[in-house]
């Protein structure tokens, strides 16, 4: 699962082009939430109360492929007036094609995790999360336990992932404590890559886990992120700009970039997924989508309001 020269590179393109805040556990407790929570000392409790969420998933699950993101000028404007470069959530004007023109962006520039290819696999996940803090701190008591489990597109590694610890402070954006029930991410919201469009969100977390291949352990500090939105893949499975988001149907995403948490801080590392791309490089990266999905303590919707 060694990783050569040029695939470091193609991993570190793929990091900076994610958009996904890390920070360390270790140091969380002299940490102070930053940016627009920095005001924010407490534990910030919901107003009613802490939020229960079950959701179960299975039968439809993808396993997304490096590719091109084709780039909504809603969220990154033209070649003559960029939008959505913000630091840790957009990207680059570097990182960006062009038409022959010039006059619009057309994709990304460098594979990313969010393109439109993929590949059947199997899996299945339970996931329950407790959202008792609006704001990030240290002291938030958000909390998370995830198994996943699921399978690589050439059946060759089987995987188990399990989630027990939030990161309740977000550097780059607002992790909303490590648990976020019944927001808007992603898009212009400033909450998450910009590089998904903006999504109504049942629930999502942003934490700690512990991976296996193929029933041995090989790492324990990889970040996590899952969320269950509205579906944000059409009916061929592109990943849709803003105005194709479908509130009808429920999609759930579980990403793991390639970074990891260390007593040094968050450090570069690809995710040890065996798998190996045509071109001859392991990916990097995980990017698991399950199309069915069964949510309790939160409403959904099966229809457009």
């Amino acid at each position: 699962m060694s990783l050569n020269k040029s695939n470091k590179q193609y991993s570190v393109s793929i990091t900076r082009l994610l958009g996904i805040a890390i920070i360390s556990l270790t140091t969380q407790p002299l940490l102070a939430a930053g940016g627009a929570t920095d005001l924010r000392a407490g534990s910030n409790s919901l107003a009613g109360g802490s939020v229960n969420v079950h959701i179960r998933g299975g039968g439809d699950v993808r396993w997304i492929l490096p590719g091109k993101r084709r780039l909504d000028p809603a969220v990154f404007g033209t070649p003559a007036a960029p939008l959505g470069f913000e630091p840790g959530v957009g990207l680059p004007i570097a990182a960006r094609l062009t038409n022959d023109e010039g006059t619009a962006w057309t994709t990304s520039a460098m594979p990313t995790p969010f393109s439109d290819n993929y590949k059947m696999i199997d899996g299945k996940f339970k996931l329950h999360i407790k959202d008792r803090s609006i704001y990030d701190s240290p002291l938030s008591r958000d909390a998370v336990k995830l198994e996943a489990k699921f399978s690589s597109p050439d059946q060759a590694y089987h995987y188990r992932l399990t989630v027990n610890k939030v990161i309740p402070v977000g550097p780059d954006h607002p992790f909303l404590g490590g648990v976020g029930t019944n927001f808007v991410q992603h898009g212009m919201t400033g909450i998450g890559t910009k590089m998904m469009p903006t999504a109504f969100t049942y629930s999502a977390f942003w934490g700690v886990g512990t991976l296996e291949v193929n029933g041995i352990e090989v790492a324990n500090n990889r970040i996590v992120h899952m969320m269950t939105t509205c579906a944000v893949r059409d009916a061929d499975y592109r990943l849709v700009f803003d105005d194709g988001v479908d509130c009808t149907r429920l999609q759930t995403h579980l990403l793991l970039p390639p970074r990891a948490v260390s007593p040094q801080g968050p450090v570069m590392s690809p995710v040890p997924s065996g798998f190996i791309l045509p071109n001859g490089m392991e990916q990097p990266f995980m990017h698991i989508m399950f199309g069915d999905n069964k949510v309790s303590g939160v409403k959904t919707s099966n229809r457009m309001d």
